[in-house]
């Protein structure tokens, strides 16, 4: 008797998964709970276990495919209770770590003569997007590199072999400068899919208008040392980040029209009534942005740890299915290489996203006298159908009178 598992729903709004890596081949024995396969959808990259004991028969998808939801992902012959399998099963740590037993793998070929073309004329070199980004690293050109695979795919240890015997760095460089390669297509699908598409969206239905102001955070920046000392000792790493979502929040609430997305459908602004504030992040996969969900009721610590959270959990690519999507209002915050100021795209169907840059020593006037102090720009990008240019210039002057002064926050902390 067999079973065959479907690619389950995993998120909501979710319709298809890639099938990253699979820890299973045919003909393995497989016990419950075991690895099978890892999949990535828009919003998370999850781990999918076998819910019986049995050999698997079919994998229905191969590595870099993406699988519709409720789609057959893999076919497995029962084993019978009490029934030894025929074949012992590797140790459950082998199992989830590495593919099944194979043949050894063939010496890689020797490089062709000088003389003997690697491939024919405009052919692409054949390897995985884990070669391609190693290739990239070690600054290799792959349609150098002879492959020793299956098909003559490039390997990772055709790249090591290619490297030890090729040229220094500075002839590889050259040598990739005068390439006249085949360009390289990458499927585009996936996480950088969905921001395509929501990007896209966004600009077609949103009518984009950006508000800049400077913003003196030398205040901000001697209360946040000061803390920073207390929250390490409760394991939190402070930044300022939890100080500029604290902020919003409380300058949403004096202009809630901007934690609001319109209903074209209905003809109505629907104005929020909590506030889950997306935090944009951006991972190996591109820019995602996972959500603090009810900010108004997290204190500064809890805001950090939380933060801290998400952050990493989309970095990692284990981001939860729950901390993504329905947003009210985003931040972005490019850091190190925030620039002069930015005009952020809404992330739809919000109206208002709030842009935060690079902190610099500026020269200002205070009282007559030049001095010097951090000052960033703060850039507010709101839907000019929703919200007025007043409106979003009050609000971000709002925002800005509690970065200037944060101690206005504490009345409001929770």
């Amino acid at each position: 008797m067999s079973y065959t598992l479907e690619l389950p729903d995993i998120g909501e709004g979710v319709v298809e998964a890639e099938v990253m890596k699979w820890f299973v081949a045919e003909g393995d024995e497989v016990i419950e709970d075991q690895p099978l396969v890892e999949v990535m959808t828009d919003k998370a990259t999850v781990t999918i276990p076998s819910p019986q004991r049995g050999r698997v028969v079919k994998l229905f998808w191969k590595e870099g495919q993406l699988a519709r939801v409720h789609s057959a992902l893999i076919e497995i012959e029962l084993v019978a209770v009490g029934a030894a399998p025929a074949v012992k099963p590797a140790p459950l740590s082998a199992r989830a770590t590495a593919r099944p037993p194979v043949a050894p793998a063939p010496a890689v070929k020797p490089a062709p003569p000088p003389d003997q073309p690697i491939r024919a004329a405009g052919q692409r070199a054949l390897a995985t997007p884990a070669v391609r980004a190693l290739a990239r690293e070690l600054e290799l050109d792959l349609q150098q590199v002879a492959g020793s695979g299956d098909g003559g795919r490039v390997t990772k240890q055709d790249l090591q072999a290619f490297r030890e015997r090729g040229a220094p760095v500075e002839e590889r460089r050259a040598t990739a400068r005068v390439s006249r390669g085949t360009d390289e297509r990458v499927p585009l699908r996936g996480i950088r899919k969905k921001i395509a598409e929501k990007m896209a969206l966004s600009k077609r239905t949103a009518a984009h208008f950006t508000f800049v102001e400077q913003c003196d955070v030398t205040e901000l920046v001697r209360l946040k040392d000061r803390l920073a000392a207390g929250a390490r000792a409760e394991g939190v790493k402070l930044t300022f980040l939890p100080f500029v979502v604290k902020a919003v929040v409380a300058a949403l609430q004096t202009h809630p029209r901007l934690n609001a997305e319109l209903d074209e459908a209905a003809g109505e602004i629907v104005i929020k009534k909590h506030w889950d504030i997306g935090v944009a992040a951006a991972t190996e996969q591109g820019l995602l942005v996972p959500v603090i969900r009810n900010a108004d009721s997290l204190s500064l610590l809890d805001l950090a740890h939380e933060i801290d959270r998400i952050s990493a959990d989309a970095k990692a690519g284990k981001a939860r299915p729950e901390d993504h999507g329905h947003s009210t209002f985003t931040v972005t915050s490019l850091g190190a290489l925030g620039g002069m100021f930015a005009t952020p795209v809404l992330n739809h169907p919000e109206v208002g996203i709030l842009g935060i840059h690079r902190m610099r020593p500026t020269p200002v006037v205070r009282d007559g006298q030049i001095v010097i102090r951090d000052v960033m720009h703060v850039s507010v990008t709101s839907d000019h159908r929703v919200v007025d240019g007043h409106e979003a210039a009050a609000f971000c002057y709002e925002v800005i009178k509690y970065l200037e002064e944060p101690g206005l926050l504490f009345m409001r902390l929770v």
